[in-house]
């Protein structure tokens, strides 16, 4: 007993510490107090959103997870979806006012923030390709087994924004078409293993970053299936071993 107040002081440092450095995951852990109104369960949006807004959200939410269940068979991943119709309020969830969505996953809950531009369904299948990748693996083992590159180029399958085909085979050739125009070669897959490496170095090196990555993903799935990309991820999960 004696060793317990000891703990517990040492927790609530811990958990002040966290706090300080991801103060999102507090409100997103929070936005039910927040000005937001839950539309559905785990669902919500920001009461300036329009009934429209609302019910866009709603549908765009259903198609979204009919291609997740298309793909990965089932939907496992089960995060909070916040809408946020202006950007202060966006950058405030999601750490960054870039981008039309993010996904926000920790040891203990995960969330999808989005703001006006997230308002479709290839962000939101998107993002929800990240949760899902994250539910079935846990949060360790995806941090730390997978790198950059699969995980945003096996979510540009659920997102049709840059190619909407759905065949396989012609959705490797859009992608490479897509890449080549903007490099002769792909980026070396080495150098897309982290966020930062992936994201940090301009706009145009995270544009061909995210080709390459689709277009090695697309590859693929046109040669082998996409079980062959199911597969890798199971082997993560039974074995520790990222193998591609």
């Amino acid at each position: 007993m004696k060793f317990l107040k000891p703990i517990i002081i040492i927790l609530f440092f811990v958990f002040l510490l966290f706090i300080s450095v991801f103060p999102q995951v507090l409100r997103c852990s929070l936005v039910q107090y927040d000005t937001f109104v839950s539309i559905q369960p785990n669902v919500y949006a920001a009461t300036t959103s329009t009934l429209q807004q609302q019910d866009s959200l709603k549908n765009y939410i259903k198609i979204a997870k009919k291609r997740i269940e298309s793909f990965w068979g089932t939907q496992q991943g089960e995060a909070t979806i916040i809408f946020c119709d202006d950007l202060e309020k966006y950058r405030q969830y999601c750490r960054s006012s870039e981008g039309a969505g993010c996904t926000i996953g920790t040891p203990i809950g995960s969330w999808i923030v989005l703001n006006k531009d997230g308002l479709n369904a290839d962000v939101i299948a998107h993002e929800m390709s990240h949760d899902e990748l994250m539910s079935r693996l846990g949060w360790w083992k995806t941090k730390t087994k997978i790198p950059t590159w699969f995980d945003e180029g096996l979510a540009l399958m659920l997102d049709y924004r840059f190619v909407a085909t759905q065949d396989s085979a012609q959705r490797y050739r859009a992608y490479s078409s897509e890449l080549f125009f903007f490099s002769k070669k792909p980026l070396p897959l080495e150098s897309l293993k982290t966020e930062k490496e992936f994201f940090g170095q301009g706009e145009l090196h995270t544009k061909l970053a995210y080709f390459t990555s689709a277009s090695v993903i697309s590859k693929k799935i046109a040669f082998r299936g996409k079980q062959a990309v199911l597969h890798t991820i199971e082997r993560v999960k039974q074995d520790n071993v990222f193998e591609f």
